[in-house]
């Protein structure tokens, strides 16, 4: 769906979705549900060279389940930043001649969350209503508008869930850089690395709520003033979330060597110049905030729009002070499915989740004090049902096809397609039973 998440509001009949991005989305878990995933990606850097490369990994992996009738727990584990890159980059200077610099990064962070999402006023509207249903219009204290006025109050106090993630961070980033002279035996080479292990406690929370519409005024002249209720109600979702930005305690290794080559290229140390063993600093991480709107018909249409905010400029890696630019990010989504519960001939095609999507962000590096590093993307994706009945399982197959690069033509630009593969699956776990 384009990562349009934050008013997204799975459905509460299986199979359910985790909504992990708004852990407000959890209080609508009413079964326990599985879910995980992995992802191919590949990529075409173009410029003056052109590089393909393509890698797979483990996307994520969560479990979800119902707490009483008001909210709803998940855990799980996803990857959090992945580091890999190796570059070279070559100057000259009248002296020395060439100089080549050598930059590469292994490594990444991994995230384990819990979280929990309740509706705390979830019957709000019933117990306005049962108040208000059988007064005698002589005692009625509201007029009409006070009383839809209070009702759509209600309405939204009914729907609205709040959620939080508690994420703990870890794992390790290897940061290495090399200055080579390969013409000159005057100069020593220089090799500088950073080894930086973390692991901290970091969270984010959300809101949802939603303006219930269960019927309209009727427009047939027989019928005028009185109203139709609808048979697939309409919901207008809204939705907030804000990733923390505390920091991160991080303790990491740094140190600076100076060798030579030999006739064979093999690399002789010639001096430590420094070595910096156990440092302890901070990362202090970019606050993230954004606001979602969505559309909900049914069990049949799920539209959802976000627009997001990440505050890079804050961001400070140890004691590298960043020059980044906020990232502002915008996307669409649409899910649709013909008949959820469909059955007899054909009931397998008309089960089929259909999804689309796209996104776009204006990036958060600048190169050259210049343009800006944006990309953008389109998705689609299948919801497969399986399993006896084909209610409480799914496989989940999406691509998704973008480029990213800065608007000046003679930069490297990258163009990515993604497959993700996921399973859903449901059922009645951790319920007790009234009778035996």
């Amino acid at each position: 769906m384009g990562g349009a998440f934050i008013a997204f509001k799975p459905d509460s009949t299986m199979p359910i979705f985790i909504n992990a991005g708004n852990p407000a989305a959890y209080s609508l878990i009413k079964f326990t549900t599985l879910e995980v995933g992995g992802k191919y990606t590949y990529s075409n850097f173009t410029g003056a060279t052109s590089v393909k490369k393509w890698g797979a990994n483990f996307a994520y992996g969560s479990l979800g389940f119902p707490i009483r009738s008001k909210g709803g727990a998940c855990f799980g584990l996803m990857p959090y930043t992945n580091v890999g890159y190796d570059l070279k980059s070559v100057s000259t200077d009248p002296t020395v001649g060439d100089i080549n610099y050598y930059y590469s990064g292994t490594g990444g962070l991994n995230k384990v969350f819990l979280g929990y999402g309740v509706m705390p006023f979830n019957k709000s509207l019933i117990k306005f209503r049962r108040k208000n249903l059988n007064i005698p219009d002589s005692l009625k204290h509201l007029s009409k508008f006070q009383y839809r006025s209070r009702a759509l109050w209600c309405k939204i106090l009914s729907d609205l869930s709040v959620g939080v993630n508690v994420n703990y961070i870890f794992g390790t980033i290897g940061q290495t850089s090399r200055v080579v002279y390969p013409n000159s035996l005057l100069y020593n080479n220089t090799y500088v690395e950073r080894n930086t292990a973390l692991n901290d406690f970091t969270g984010n929370f959300g809101l949802q709520t939603a303006i219930t519409i269960d019927s309209t005024r009727n427009t047939n002249k027989k019928h005028a003033g009185k109203h139709r209720v609808l048979k697939e109600k309409v919901k207008i979702t809204f939705g907030f979330f804000m990733n923390l930005n505390n920091p991160l305690r991080a303790t990491y290794t740094a140190a600076s060597y100076n060798y030579i080559l030999n006739g064979f290229g093999q690399e002789i140390l010639r001096d430590t110049v420094f070595y910096n063993p156990n440092q302890k600093n901070t990362i202090q991480l970019p606050l993230e905030q954004g606001f979602g709107i969505g559309y909900k018909k049914g069990e049949r249409i799920n539209i959802a729009a976000d627009f997001a905010i990440t505050g890079w400029q804050n961001y400070k890696f140890l004691n590298d002070v960043s020059s980044y630019k906020n990232n502002y990010r915008v996307a669409l989504g649409i899910n649709y499915v013909p008949e959820k519960y469909a059955s007899g001939n054909g009931a397998f095609f008309r089960r089929i989740t259909y999804r689309l999507g796209a996104n776009y962000n204006t990036g958060f590096i600048q190169l050259n004090n210049n343009s800006l590093v944006t990309s953008y993307a389109v998705t689609a994706g299948l919801g497969l049902p399986v399993g006896l009945g084909r209610l409480s399982s799914m496989v989940n197959i999406s691509a998704q096809y973008g480029k990213m690069g800065p608007a000046d033509n003679s930069s490297t630009k990258e163009n990515f397609l993604r497959i993700n593969f996921g399973f859903t699956f449901c059922d009645r776990w951790f319920q007790k039973f009234k009778y035996d």
